[in-house]
């Protein structure tokens, strides 16, 4: 078996997502995490984990600015 998206292309794919496609891409690590090792399945969980944190803090910040309109 064979990923879809090797290690490089999704660490470069990860910086270009949204939330539901980052929700997306954690389902298909989920059940491609055979073909990836250990600590590549760790860097791509804080991949992930920053870039929703970044999602999450864009957003309470559009929420601050438009409590203000």
């Amino acid at each position: 078996m064979r990923a879809t998206y090797s290690f490089p292309e999704i660490k470069s794919l990860v910086r270009s997502l949204d939330y539901s496609s980052v929700n997306i891409l954690e389902e298909l690590i989920e059940e491609e995490k055979d073909c990836f090792s250990i600590p590549e399945l760790r860097a791509i969980n804080r991949f992930i984990r920053v870039k929703n944190r970044q999602l999450v803090g864009n957003e309470v910040k559009s929420e601050f600015l438009l409590s203000f309109n």
